[in-house]
């Protein structure tokens, strides 16, 4: 496996393709379009944008469940569930490993979530971050593609009660308070990846708070050792917006996704209906570059942005990437970041 940073004739290497997009959420108002509009409603538009990556990686930000029973703990203000069928509107995607380690996963209960689990195996959708136990739930997904072997871990930094323990199901919770331990954590999630040999390990994080501009400067204290220790890229997510790209020794960090579908109420500040698809191109152990989709979200379903809406996120992920030291280039539609290998 290449170490972070280290390059292996990236320019003749043929590109693979990894495709992130933000949280998924396919209950409430998306759940009455699939049922009436069919499943492949919400993601159809930008469904055409996957066609070329080899593996496409999501946080599915809700159950799939026929269950009307929801969560039996401490009342949540909502509660996430969209119907089995909505298992096509992933397919219909092109969307290979969803991340599940996240504050809705168990919202209609254990059955809720072993439904979930029970449809996405069935239909070959690669899942990390919920379990039977707390070693199940922290265990990673391997997948390989055109001979290069990418795994995942996912872990959630809130709502606690949802954690699995040894002897019962739930979400691989993280308490990122204590930095010290969290990092302890991280290596240890680690460790399987490694004795596999797993060329891309990626960490996903569904973490910090709703619509945070930019990542915590704990956060950032903890996403540089996590690319340190052999973590080569970071996936996170649970902002609703997204935040810059860091490039920490040759390594991505997207410190906040966004969101891909989801239902909610367009914040005039925040302006979260205006969305971003990361896609990597990596090449001989290296990353070449990072194409980046503008998205608009309107009427629960996903689109490419265009026009105004396009120039507002290029203008906008410009700054956020310039912050951290990354130059973010744009010639017309097309936005992207050079990768360390693009310069070898």
């Amino acid at each position: 496996m290449a170490q972070a940073g280290i390059q292996e004739n990236p320019q003749t290497a043929p590109a693979i393709r990894l495709m992130f997009g933000g949280d998924v959420m396919l209950g409430r108002h998306v759940k009455e379009h699939i049922l009436r509009d069919g499943p492949d409603y919400p993601l159809e538009p930008v469904a055409q944008l996957r066609s070329a990556p080899d593996l496409t990686v999501v946080n599915l930000e809700c159950a799939l469940t026929s269950s009307l029973d929801t969560w039996t703990g401490a009342p949540k203000a909502f509660y996430f569930g969209a119907p089995p069928q909505a298992i096509h509107s992933l397919l219909g995607a092109g969307i290979d490993m969803v991340s599940l380690a996240n504050n809705h996963a168990l919202d209609f209960g254990v059955d809720g979530l072993v439904e979930t689990q029970r449809l996405l195996r069935r239909h070959g959708i690669q899942q990390a971050g919920t379990g039977r136990d707390i070693g199940e739930a922290a265990a990673p997904a391997i997948v390989e593609r055109c001979g290069v072997r990418f795994g995942m871990a996912a872990f959630c930094d809130h709502q606690q009660d949802f954690s699995a323990r040894p002897n019962s199901p739930g979400i691989a919770y993280l308490d990122l308070d204590d930095e010290f331990a969290a990092v302890a954590a991280l290596r240890s999630a680690l460790e399987p990846l490694q004795r596999v040999a797993v060329d891309w390990p990626i960490l996903s994080l569904h973490w910090g708070p709703n619509m945070a501009l930019r990542p915590s400067q704990k956060f950032r204290r903890l996403a540089h050792p996590a690319i340190e220790m052999g973590w080569k890229i970071l996936f996170g997510h649970s902002a609703h917006i997204f935040q810059g790209i860091e490039i920490h020794r040759g390594c991505p960090i997207i410190y906040a996704v966004g969101n891909l579908v989801d239902d909610y109420r367009g914040d005039p500040e925040f302006r979260n209906d205006h969305q971003l698809l990361f896609e990597m191109e990596l090449a001989g152990g290296g990353l070449r570059r990072t194409v980046l989709h503008p998205l608009v979200i309107e009427e629960c379903q996903a689109r490419p942005a265009a026009d105004a809406h396009l120039d507002y996120i290029a203008d906008w992920m410009n700054a956020l990437c310039g912050e951290m030291g990354t130059r973010m280039r744009r010639d017309g539609a097309w936005l992207w970041i050079d990768g360390p290998s693009a310069f070898n």
